[in-house]
């Protein structure tokens, strides 16, 4: 297993027109970029690694490619994130053949949702997890008890408290699209 040195606020980007925003990275700079055509993702990844950014994309919301072994393959290549984003095991899986990092994202909906991604999780060995929504500071917990892979907390975070809460629950990170928390060079 890869330890990565998660960023403690990562901005997540929802439209093409947002990346522009983002400046330098500061070190260690993650970005998530949450979908949107083939080819404005890859002209966004570009332009962030080239000022400095560890990009990944949220794969399951790329549109015009096929969520399967070979486009997740072809997007790679084409795009070329340093990671992605996806809620499925089997794309987590096929990622990390790629070399790719992998992130699994889980949706903390109810108890059972919880333990499903739980065992999704310790069954597929992502790199890190994405936990939504983020501010549930006690369930948190209990994931970052139970997952040997960092957590990040994503979604409805919007105020520096929220995320030191986050924090002191134990997410090595969280993300964004809140600008007012990005990285300040960002």
């Amino acid at each position: 297993m890869r330890e990565l040195e998660v960023p403690p606020v990562i901005p997540a980007i929802r439209q093409s027109e947002e990346w522009p925003a983002l400046g330098v990275a500061p070190r260690g700079g993650w970005v998530f970029l949450l979908g949107g055509p083939l080819d404005s993702v890859a002209e966004a990844t570009g332009r962030l690694q080239k000022r400095g950014w560890t990009v990944f994309v949220h794969f399951d919301m790329i549109r015009a490619v096929s969520s399967d072994g070979e486009g997740l393959r072809f997007f790679a290549e084409y795009a070329g994130p340093q990671g992605i984003i996806t809620t499925h095991s089997t794309t987590v899986n096929q990622a990390k053949k790629l070399g790719l990092l992998a992130i699994q994202r889980i949706f903390l909906l109810d108890s059972q949702s919880v333990q499903t991604g739980i065992q999704q999780v310790l069954s597929t060995k992502p790199d890190a997890v994405e936990m939504l929504p983020g501010l549930l500071v006690d369930v948190a917990r209990r994931v970052v008890r139970e997952i040997p892979y960092p957590a990040i907390a994503g979604g409805l975070i919007t105020t520096r408290e929220e995320v030191e809460a986050m924090r002191q629950a134990g997410v090595k990170g969280v993300s964004t699209s809140a600008r007012a928390l990005w990285p300040r060079d960002a």
